[in-house]
């Protein structure tokens, strides 16, 4: 393709791809950060050269103590502005001003608090010694530091971040200036005021802006998205986030200190240049988190697009940035004088490494607030934090500088794969499709299958010598191998020389009651003159105890090949006309036919929805169990049906094949069973897991392929309204079986989010 072509491409998608909100607040945000970045290390690389070492250590110890006060006296209220103003309507202004005065005020008793305790909590800086008036100008720079950081979060929540990169540039200029100013840089105090100072003429010149246009312009833009601002609920978010700053960010600005205290004022002034370079790298994400906040606030219903998209801009560019840090290290350092770069190299090159894992932990957090799940953010947060100061504690003293590196680095990266696994992964996987994906989830699950039948293993063996002699178990039996399981229930092959039957442990409430469903079925479709001979394909229960309060069963062997595997190896559709005859027999004998008014329509969709949207709340989208309702009635009310036994989970995996693999010879598991049944859901459910057996997929991509293109699926499969409904059968009798699968886990997010996604742009 021609070159000028190329460029006529590239040039509307980059334009078309910077005017999405998302992106282009996050991305002048990033670029606030980077320009800040740049000019404050100008400024340390100034300062480094026109003042000593120990009056550098002194002054960014300082500073950072201004930072770590003012995140105690901002009361984090900038997330409050961020989180809260998207959506404020008329009440914008008011909610501005009320965080600023509450800000302000306690910034002055905060500040006056340090100052007349400083001597005994940070004695090597330079406060309540006499200088009155420097004393007065820590107080009155707390105070506007406060509120100039809020003017941020004001900003990014009025989704105008241009000015929070014009303010901020406009504050790395006018700093770098004054500390050439002659009064400044012949002070002692010279780097703090020359930080400070500046902040004062912009703070008020961005006010002004702010109440006079791009208030009032937010308030008409916006009327539209206005929701009910109640004060207890900004409250309750306002202090739990509250506590995240104070241990979160809090560490962070006190880390200085804590260099300070315990290696001396060169060895901070080594860290805090180090730090103060990688810190640059972690404003990337949280500039991109911040954009994340405001836009997740404004539609709740694609937190899992937004925080995928935001994870994935900010790696591609702190990617980048981290390599040239490592790989530049010593030549930035060296920028502040030969003796920086010799002991502040490592530690540099790992605290930047450290931004990469960080990126996710700062994207958890903005989702955390989007959800306004505040307390899981808070414990989350402080157990991070404090296991980070723990080793930072014990490294530095025992490595110097380094070892601190290694600990910040080894917390990060142990949190971020945590958060990953438990949060972001379920929360991104229903967007993201694909063969690796595919192989990615498969893994997982297999890794987690493995994992639990080991325990599962474990747990029989430890208990088999009790279970044995409930059950008066020949004593040369022994436990040979066990299956992993869907529910509450540990099952394993037992015998002497070899499978003798099969040991079904309850390992809850839950898992008993599955039990015992599944052994009164048996009975009494045994039992039943209907059935007569097909009795023979049923599970033989041998023996039935108790074990610690629990139900054991043991039931003879089926003799056979497992369904999954003759299925998938089968050149042809014989295996699985042979379960589907059979079942269908199993129907014919026992049914009768219905047809699907309010009272069975209440028993089939209402009340599986229900339970569907109790198990759910509050991670369910709005109204998507009231569509999925509503889309099944319309489907289904006035149809006739096939009321009869089924098995209620009838899939490859429950049914035995003889040697051949062309005859049934058993099928297992009956605690789904009901004498009034659904007989088309027990074809169905059967179809689909063949499909997704020999497809190698998610039921949930599956359905969502078959609602969206019925032609594809063929018989029942090309009847959305039936999928569906095997669909919700399924998923209930899932959840029922076991809380090992929450809403918000992999599971539900492969399963069922997308096909409750799928149902809303239906209807």
């Amino acid at each position: 393709m021609p070159t000028e072509a190329r460029a006529g491409r590239v040039g509307p998608r980059l334009t078309e791809h910077v005017r999405q909100p998302l992106l282009r607040n996050g991305y002048a945000l990033v670029l606030n950060s980077g320009t800040s970045a740049v000019l404050g290390m100008g400024f340390w690389v100034l300062a480094a050269r026109q003042f000593s070492v120990e009056e550098v250590g002194v002054s960014s110890a300082l500073v950072a103590s201004l930072a770590l006060l003012s995140t105690i006296a901002q009361l984090n209220l900038s997330n409050v502005l961020a989180r809260f103003l998207p959506t404020a309507g008329r009440h914008t202004g008011r909610v501005f001003a009320g965080c600023c005065l509450a800000s302000a005020v306690t910034a002055v008793v905060v500040g006056v608090v340090f100052l007349a305790g400083a001597r005994w909590w940070a004695p090597s800086l330079p406060l309540n010694t006499q200088d009155l008036l420097f004393d007065v100008w820590f107080v009155v720079a707390l105070v506007l530091w406060c509120l100039f950081v809020l003017q941020d979060g004001a900003l990014s929540g009025l989704r105008q971040s241009d000015w929070v990169l014009a303010k901020n540039t406009a504050h790395g200029v006018l700093k770098l200036c004054a500390l050439m100013a002659p009064v400044i840089a012949l002070s002692s105090h010279g780097v703090f005021l020359a930080w400070t100072v500046p902040v004062a003429a912009i703070l008020v010149a961005v006010g002004l802006v702010m109440v006079l246009r791009l208030i009032p312009a937010h308030v008409s833009r916006t009327a539209h998205l206005a929701q009910p601002l109640a004060p207890r609920q900004i409250a309750s978010f306002a202090s739990f986030d509250y506590v995240v700053a104070l241990v979160g960010t809090g560490l962070t600005s006190a880390l200085p200190l804590v260099v300070l205290e315990t290696s001396g004022a060169a060895t901070a002034a080594y860290f805090t240049l180090a730090w103060s370079i990688s810190y640059s790298l972690y404003l990337v994400s949280r500039s991109m988190a911040t954009s994340l906040l405001v836009e997740g606030a404004r539609d709740t219903g694609r937190l899992g697009e937004y925080s995928w998209r935001t994870f994935v801009h900010t790696t591609w560019i702190v990617a980048p940035l981290v390599a040239a840090t490592v790989v530049l290290a010593p030549v930035l350092m060296r920028l502040f004088g030969p003796e920086y770069a010799t002991e502040g190299t490592s530690v540099l090159r790992l605290l930047a490494l450290s931004a990469l894992p960080s990126a996710v932990v700062v994207v958890y957090s903005a989702v955390e607030r989007v959800r306004k799940r505040m307390l899981r953010l808070v414990l989350v947060t402080t157990t991070i934090n404090l296991t980070s100061l723990a080793l930072v504690w014990v490294l530095l003293q025992a490595h110097g500088l380094v070892g601190l590196g290694i600990a910040w680095l080894a917390t990060q990266t142990a949190a971020a794969a945590i958060l990953l696994v438990a949060t972001l992964g379920p929360l991104w996987l229903p967007g993201l499709e694909g063969r690796t994906m595919s192989r990615l989830v498969r893994v997982g699950s297999t890794a987690r299958a493995a994992v639990r039948r080991g325990q599962h293993q474990q747990l029989l063996r430890g208990r088999y010598p009790e279970v044995a002699r409930s059950l008066d178990l020949p004593p040369d039996w022994t436990v040979r191998r066990t299956f992993t399981t869907v529910g509450d229930v540990a099952v394993a092959e037992v015998g002497a020389t070899a499978p003798d039957a099969i040991l079904k442990l309850a390992l809850t409430d839950r898992g008993s009651d599955a039990l015992l469903a599944s052994c009164r079925a048996v009975d009494a479709l045994s039992s039943d003159p209907r059935v007569d001979r097909w009795a023979d394909l049923l599970p033989r229960t041998l023996a039935v105890g108790r074990e610690s309060g629990r139900l054991v069963v043991l039931e003879r062997t089926v003799v056979g090949r497992d369904g999954r595997d003759v299925i998938a190896q089968a050149r042809d559709d014989v295996p699985v006309s042979t379960v589907l005859g059979d079942i269908s027999s199993l129907h014919r004998r026992t049914g009768r036919t219905a047809v699907m008014d309010a009272p069975l329509l209440g028993s089939w969709v209402d009340e599986p929805v229900a339970l569907l949207e109790a198990w759910l709340d509050p991670t369910a989208p709005p109204g998507a169990t009231g569509d999925l309702r509503t889309l099944l009635w319309h489907g289904w009310q006035g149809r006739a049906v096939t009321l009869s036994w089924t098995h209620g989970d009838l899939a490859p995996g429950n049914v035995v094949f003889s040697a051949e693999g062309r005859r049934t010879a058993g099928i297992i598991d009956w605690e789904r069973a009901r004498a009034d049944g659904m007989s088309e859901l027990d074809r169905t459910h059967f179809l689909l897991t063949v499909r997704m057996l020999r497809e190698d997929r998610e039921l949930g991509s599956l359905v969502c392929e078959l609602l969206r293109r019925p032609e594809l699926g063929a018989g029942v499969l090309g009847d959305p309204a039936l999928v569906l409904l095997a669909w919700l059968d399924h998923v209930v009798g899932i959840v029922s079986k076991s809380d090992r699968f929450p809403p918000d886990g992999f599971w539900a997010a492969r399963n069922v989010h997308p096909v409750l996604r799928q149902v809303r742009s239906t209807t």
